[in-house]
């Protein structure tokens, strides 16, 4: 027992040394005369990888396309399982791969059993037309096998329930029955047990299958369950990107995910049959569906352009006009590639036949700046003819054109040949204020709001909410500040001098009340109270300004100055402020009002209003 310990770990420790030759050499032809005189052992570590599995799978033979609605839908899933399988059991993987396409000759059976089996080494099927066992998937089948294959070689128990329906009948916990690839022919296996009874059955599988398996390289088109063959080759992609290559060609994985991470990304070639640039230059299509995401037009590629049999290569320019599309808004409604550069020459020497690059421009630019983009789609007259547009956007020009797109051309307004403004605003932020403002009234009678301001009634409509009001500018022929102001005595109480009180006073009353707002050219009903004290007992309006003409031109309509005058400066100059008061009478009729006020003026005045009318004193 000693000895055959002390020979099968030397067997081993060759075998581990012809491995390492094996990677090393890279070549079939050395991988097979290192094996042929050496025991292959069924246990163990795998010495391939997926990557190689697909490429010796794909050297031979084309996936099924039945298999393609299983657990395995792709030659890379079905080599994956595979690995997962052996793993889980110790098994190489090699081992059972190759069992597997020995015994369906690449999954193309042909044979007793039937590929839809899932039966992938013969298991039952001992002749005599006998179809052997069947499994539910692909994996079932894979595990039976690879649980049939321990069963000789290993004495371990298994890790996962037994599907294997034959497995009762090969294990054996005191010593396996076939631990080496070469003793699972029955006629070279010194027990003279075995998986098959053909001459050399086990040699076949290490010279032929494995020997082959172990030598084809191990990089891959494959990655994730993906195929990027048809725009990705391992070889050409390092020659062509020598950066690439030196950085992450030292495997399959990392060389093929700095490709899908950054080289798709970036555009560049990596196999003699597809041209990024080439294949976005040449279909419109894909430009308005994909814009500048490059790896996209890689993708459509392998799932589509290549069965289509569209060309990848050779396109220097771009082809079918321009896209008007772009992150899946349509712009088409209001943009023309071919007008676009007609009508900026700025953009084209900066693009040239940059399509997408232009349409970029005229979203992120041209929209904002007012540029002309269709002949189907003017700025200018489309904010002409849509007032609700100009309360809403005001100057956001922008915002014009994406309305037209999503709304404008669906409800047919017009885009084109407006060339003045139609039904101009007179609300803004959700207020009215078409009582006290026309559009055409405050410009033609307010030029310099009309140069400020050309052709844009929300700028001018804002300059008379925020300047015209406070101002007192008269904006529609249905109101006039001063005659509102001259008519209504309670308005001059409640506002004095602010201008636009009145404005909005008529907006929100004195037009529903029915008040006068136009051709009362002198004051109404002048003001008599200031500061709480009525003064009508020797103070009125009309008298005053008609005796007082210096007053009347100082303060014209202006019924609360003139009576601050009175009160502040035409008392005590003793002025005529009533006809039922005299100022010169007050002071002759009472003495003794003269020897307590002497000179003052102001005191007469102000004894009359307070005592002197109760007291009947005589003032006129």
């Amino acid at each position: 027992m000693k000895n055959f310990k002390r020979k099968l770990f030397s067997i081993l420790l060759v075998f581990t040394c012809l491995i390492s030759t094996v990677f090393m050499s890279g070549s079939v032809e050395s991988v097979k005369a290192n094996l042929s005189d050496h025991l292959y052992p069924i246990m163990g570590s795998s010495s391939v990888t997926v990557n190689q599995m697909i490429n010796y799978y794909e050297k031979h033979a084309k996936y099924p396309s039945d298999y393609q609605n299983s657990d395995a839908p792709t030659i890379y899933h079905f080599c994956k399982i595979y690995m997962e399988e052996c793993e889980a059991e110790g098994v190489k993987t090699e081992v059972a791969f190759a069992q597997a396409m020995n015994e369906t000759g690449f999954l193309k059976y042909g044979g007793d059993v039937h590929r839809s089996q899932y039966n992938f080494a013969g298991i039952g099927a001992v002749g005599g037309g006998a179809q052997g066992n069947s499994f539910r998937s692909v994996r079932e089948g894979v595990r039976a096998q690879v649980q049939h294959l321990k069963a000789y070689a290993s004495t371990q128990k298994l890790r996962n329930p037994v599907v294997d329906p034959r497995y009762k009948y090969v294990y054996s916990a005191t010593s396996p029955k076939a631990p080496y690839v070469q003793w699972l022919g029955i006629q070279e296996n010194p027990n003279r047990q075995g998986w098959a009874a053909a001459k050399n059955y086990g040699y076949t599988l290490v010279d032929h299958y494995i020997a082959e398996l172990l030598g084809i390289s191990t990089f891959s088109t494959w990655y994730d369950g993906v195929n990027y063959a048809a725009v990705y080759e391992p070889g050409y992609y390092k020659i062509h990107n020598p950066d690439a290559s030196r950085a992450f060609g030292g495997s399959s994985d990392t060389l093929i995910r700095h490709f899908i991470n950054n080289g798709m990304r970036e555009g560049r070639q990596a196999n003699a049959s597809f041209d990024v640039k080439s294949y976005m230059n040449r279909y419109l299509d894909l430009r308005n569906a994909f814009g500048d995401d490059l790896k996209s037009y890689y993708m459509h590629y392998i799932n589509l352009g290549k069965k289509e049999n569209r060309n990848a290569l050779n396109c220097p320019t771009r082809q079918e006009g321009g896209v008007t599309k772009y992150a899946g808004k349509d712009y088409s409604a209001v943009y023309n590639y071919e007008y676009y550069i007609q009508n900026n020459p700025d953009v084209k020497n900066a693009f040239k036949d940059d399509d997408i690059a232009i349409l970029k421009h005229f979203i992120n630019n041209g929209m904002k700046e007012g540029r002309k983009s269709s002949p189907n789609f003017d700025l200018v007259s489309y904010k002409n003819a849509n007032s609700d547009l100009r309360a809403l956007y005001k100057n956001d020009k922008q915002k014009y054109y994406l309305h037209y797109i999503s709304y404008g051309k669906r409800e047919g307004r017009r885009a084109t040949g407006v060339t003045t403004l139609i039904d101009p605003v007179t609300k803004y932020e959700g207020k009215d204020y078409s009582a006290v403002y026309n559009y055409d009234y405050y410009i033609n009678h307010n030029p310099d709001v009309a140069k400020a301001f050309p052709n844009d009634d929300v700028a001018v409509l804002k300059h008379f909410i925020n300047y015209g009001m406070n101002e007192g500018r008269q904006a529609s022929e249905n109101f006039d500040y001063v005659s509102y102001k001259n008519a209504y005595r309670d308005l001059r109480d409640a506002f004095g001098n602010d201008k636009k009180k009145y404005y909005m006073h008529y907006i929100n009353n004195g037009k529903r009340e029915g008040r006068k707002a136009t051709g009362v050219t002198n004051l109404q009903d002048g003001v008599n109270t200031l500061d709480g004290i009525d003064y009508s007992l020797i103070y009125n309006y009309d008298y005053y300004v008609s005796h007082n003409p210096d007053v009347a031109k100082a303060f014209p309509n202006d019924g609360e100055a003139v009576i601050r005058h009175f009160v502040n400066n035409g008392m005590k100059e003793g002025r005529a402020s009533s006809e039922s008061f005299n100022l010169n009478v007050y002071k002759e009729n009472n003495e003794d009002l003269r020897a307590a006020f002497g000179d003052d003026n102001v005191q007469y005045y102000m004894h009359y209003l307070r005592f002197g009318h109760n007291e009947n004193r005589k003032c006129v």
